[in-house]
């Protein structure tokens, strides 16, 4: 695969020093808008104007910037390039090298391929959730695959119950459906949304409410009309004072033995969602608590937050998510028993 590369910044650096497929490519050259960057060097190619486009040969286009739509808009505008040559770096992978969770993929493990040529004919499904995502005809959702084999994990003990689910963001209406496919008619699937335009999505068992996690009090007021839930899963702004407002109303009504999910923690580590590494204020650090929650009765200290702390039966961490499994734990006790 010949790819010229588009974008000259930190996703760019990141992209090379952390994404394999950076190393199953040929890289034609390093191209960028802002001209105080052509002729300087990243990674080793020198930073040359989008102009060179016109002269090159390649097979795909590899924008980095997040914020791409200007870019496309530009190569299609400006240089007469197809929309199917222009992807993003985050849609090349590299099989054997990837988090796919359980999906299972029918290509070459060491090969690089732009994801959206795998997408269906060579997806396996592996459970329920990745075979709705993959196979079957719905609204859009975006999730990083890795999290069905996670979903599936923690979820697959309320299929086919009662169970009172919680998503904080509904989007375009994508993963309600889904979850009502997965857990069944009997369940009670209930989203949060601040988009008014979100209450289409509501039919039979999906109920919408529209309001801000940010707001206890309508949050409490859904956990009463709907709950008290078995699931939460917080896919909402992604903002650390939500998360942590959200995590401290919902948690202490908690179904027991329910599970509290919040998804898409790498923005802990970004600025635009107020995170960053190891700040203090974000949902990853603020979750740490948790491990001494779990310990506590071994810390010679006073406990705070009885109605979280004494109720954390157990935290696990993956990639962008926190997963925490509530139950009254009580005084662990150990004994000495046997022969001798």
């Amino acid at each position: 695969m010949k790819a010229v590369i588009f974008g000259a910044g930190q996703n760019t650096l990141n992209f090379f020093r952390k994404n394999p497929a950076s190393n199953k490519i040929e890289i034609v050259c390093v191209v960028d808008n802002d001209n105080v960057k052509w002729g300087e060097k990243i990674e080793g190619y020198i930073i040359e104007p989008p102009e060179v486009i016109r002269k090159l040969e390649f097979d795909y286009i590899v924008v980095t910037p997040v914020d791409s739509d200007d870019i496309i808009a530009q190569l299609g505008d400006i240089y007469g390039i197809e929309r199917g040559k222009i992807i993003n770096s985050r849609n090349l992978i590299v099989p054997a090298e990837t988090n796919l969770g359980t999906v299972k993929l029918q290509c070459k493990n060491d090969q690089c391929y732009n994801i959206y040529d795998l997408i269906p004919q060579c997806i396996i499904p592996s459970n329920p959730l990745e075979d709705y995502y993959f196979m079957d005809s719905h609204n859009v959702m975006y999730k990083w695959w890795h999290y069905f084999e996670v979903y599936h994990i923690f979820l697959k003990k309320y299929i086919n119950t009662e169970a009172r689910i919680l998503e904080i963001g509904v989007f375009n209406g994508g993963s309600v459906t889904m979850w009502e496919n997965y857990f069944g008619r009997k369940s009670t699937i209930v989203g949060i949304d601040i988009n008014e335009k979100c209450k289409q999505y509501e039919e039979g068992n999906i109920h919408i409410c529209i309001g801000s996690q940010a707001d206890t009090d309508f949050l409490k007021n859904v956990s009463g009309k709907w709950g008290p839930f078995d699931v939460v899963i917080d896919d909402g702004s992604h903002m650390m004072q939500h998360q942590i407002t959200t995590f401290e109303t919902l948690f202490p009504l908690l179904n027991e033995n329910g599970v509290y999910i919040c998804e898409d923690c790498h923005t802990s580590y970004m600025s635009c969602y107020d995170g960053g590494y190891k700040k203090g204020s974000t949902f990853i650090e603020y979750s740490k608590n948790f491990i001494d929650f779990v310990n506590w009765q071994h810390i010679n200290e006073e406990k705070q937050n009885s109605n979280i702390a004494d109720f954390v039966k157990a935290c696990h961490y993956y990639d962008s998510m926190v997963i925490v499994e509530k139950k009254k734990r009580g005084y662990s006790v150990a004994t000495k028993f046997g022969h001798e």
